[in-house]
């Protein structure tokens, strides 16, 4: 019988597999198109972030929020070692994931065929703020293989 540790290991490789599974399929399916269920998770993440952490989104600027959600990401969730945010022209925003604790993950979709991980947190959280703000963007997400990360883009429409 495993133990405690190996039964939390075990449960989390089987939530990876539904949603790989899950994204695959989504993505086979779809391709872009699966973006759109990029919003209603990104919403609930938003929502949290909100409720629980303090985050503000009214009265702020996207580069602004979306730092505050980088923040949020590496000192409540620990979920990379740094996130930087840069407005690289008008409507135009580059988000670099440092050491995202999803990198090997994100991989393991893309060996699934999952061209785009478009379930990415981070990605999520921070198009909803911007759709929140009245800015309407069309984002994309490359691996950062140099900072063992993600490069997130937005671009206005």
């Amino acid at each position: 019988m495993a133990t405690d540790d190996q039964k939390k290991i075990n449960q989390y490789r089987l939530m990876s597999m539904a949603l790989t599974g899950l994204a695959s399929g989504v993505w086979n399916t779809l391709g872009d198109s699966a973006f759109a269920f990029s919003g209603p998770m990104g919403n609930q993440i938003l929502n949290t972030m909100e409720k629980e952490m303090g985050l503000e989104v009214a009265g702020e600027t996207p580069v602004e929020v979306m730092t505050e959600i980088g923040r949020i990401f590496v000192d409540e969730f620990g979920f990379a070692s740094d996130i930087t945010v840069q407005e690289k022209g008008e409507n135009h925003f580059e988000i670099r994931v440092l050491n995202c604790i999803n990198r090997k993950y994100t991989d393991q979709l893309a060996a699934a065929g999952v061209e785009k991980p478009f379930i990415c947190p981070i990605l999520n959280a921070c198009q909803a703020s911007l759709r929140r703000m009245n800015f309407k963007m069309r984002e994309d997400v490359q691996k950062w293989v140099e900072g063992n990360g993600s490069i997130i883009t937005f671009k206005g429409i």
